[in-house]
């Protein structure tokens, strides 16, 4: 018997309350179901305001690497995320997974949106968007050192993998990037094209050598860090969909790139808003706040003796590769944020020549 119509996936009338009353007893009473109606690849229901079920569309194969990295905090007690409770099974997938409903919390695209142009607007101070700057990185810090610690699931959590992976996944993503820009964005690139290719070609890096590893979120920018009054927490551990190497271990300076980038990406949208008014503010901005989130981020791994777990010889190629990346999912799936990626390349490459 299905809690769900296997046509459209939707979750049955009391399916969402039954799943929360059995992984998370204590945070269930009347089991009052509330939808959540925005835009989702999966369903997810509010239960009594205070778990929430996020049903798989479609459901996925065990080992689940989302659920296992949840499993995996919570043992080692990372509290910056929405608590999990577990999942539900059936017929070896995955069918939802259930975690703490948090009232109140934003994610980075609203909160951090509203941060900055506040800012602009002389209503939040400069050392406010400081420590915002820095909490980010801390956040993320915690995060890598948390998955780099041994838990039963995972007793060795830090392997190594072959740098020539990722030196192969950022020239993929420069032909499909180049392949796939038109217009008004081709125009601003077609002189870049070869400073960006270089750039993605570390100096000194022997694809032969093998670089620190763990289970990276794999996904991580600020859109999936939740702001609850002044507490930061990450969420949605299922990895990028698109990458086939969400449930593999990867470096770590993979997510300190889509980080970073996030942070600009955060100026570039209010630039935009703005129509330019304000771009040496926000040039600023992501300087700076790039800056000091890459320093907490270090301060955490140096705090845990683990600064090798990034590995600066593929940060700023992997910056370069994330925009590529960013530019090809937006040419092929979401027009309207060209302009983001077109801007971060044009900023990072200004010489034309």
């Amino acid at each position: 018997m299905h809690d769900h119509d296997p046509a459209d996936r939707t979750p049955a009338a009391g399916a969402s309350a039954r799943v929360a009353r059995l992984r998370a007893p204590a945070h269930v009473g009347a089991g009052v179901e509330r939808p959540i109606t925005v835009d989702q690849t999966n369903r997810s229901v509010v239960v009594d305001e205070a778990v929430i079920v996020k049903w798989f569309r479609p459901p996925r194969p065990l080992p689940h690497h989302g659920s296992d990295v949840l499993a995996h905090l919570s043992e080692v007690g990372f509290d910056a995320m929405p608590a999990f409770f577990g999942t539900d099974e059936a017929d070896g997938l995955v069918v939802a997974s259930v975690a703490e409903y948090l009232p109140g919390a934003t994610d980075g695209w609203e909160w951090y949106l509203d941060e900055v142009h506040a800012w602009i607007d002389g209503t939040v101070p400069t050392a406010a968007m400081e420590r915002r700057a820095t909490g980010l990185g801390r956040l993320a810090g915690r995060l890598h050192v948390a998955l780099a610690t041994p838990s039963s699931r995972w007793p060795a959590p830090v392997g190594e993998v072959p740098v020539q992976t990722q030196l192969d996944r950022m020239r993929a993503l420069f032909e499909r990037a180049r392949a796939v820009t038109t217009g008004i964005t081709a125009e601003h690139l077609a002189r870049r094209w070869s400073a960006i290719r270089a750039a993605i070609e570390p100096q000194g890096v022997d694809g032969a050598a093998t670089t620190p590893a763990i289970a990276v979120h794999g996904d991580l920018h600020v859109g999936n860090v939740l702001a609850v009054g002044d507490r930061l927490v990450v969420t949605d551990f299922d990895g990028n969909p698109l990458s086939e190497d969400a449930a593999a271990r990867q470096p770590a300076v993979v997510d300190v790139a889509s980080l970073l980038q996030s942070i600009d990406h955060i100026g570039r949208i209010v630039d935009h808003r703005t129509g330019g008014a304000r771009r040496g503010d926000l040039t600023f901005f992501i300087g700076d706040s790039v800056a000091r989130a890459l320093e907490a981020y270090r301060a955490e791994l140096a705090s845990a003796s683990l600064p090798h777990l990034l590995d600066d010889r593929l940060l700023p190629a992997l910056r370069v590769a994330q925009e590529l990346h960013e530019l090809a999912y937006a040419a092929a799936h979401l027009p309207h944020w060209v302009y983001v990626p077109d801007g971060a390349l044009t900023a990072m490459f200004p010489d034309e020549t």
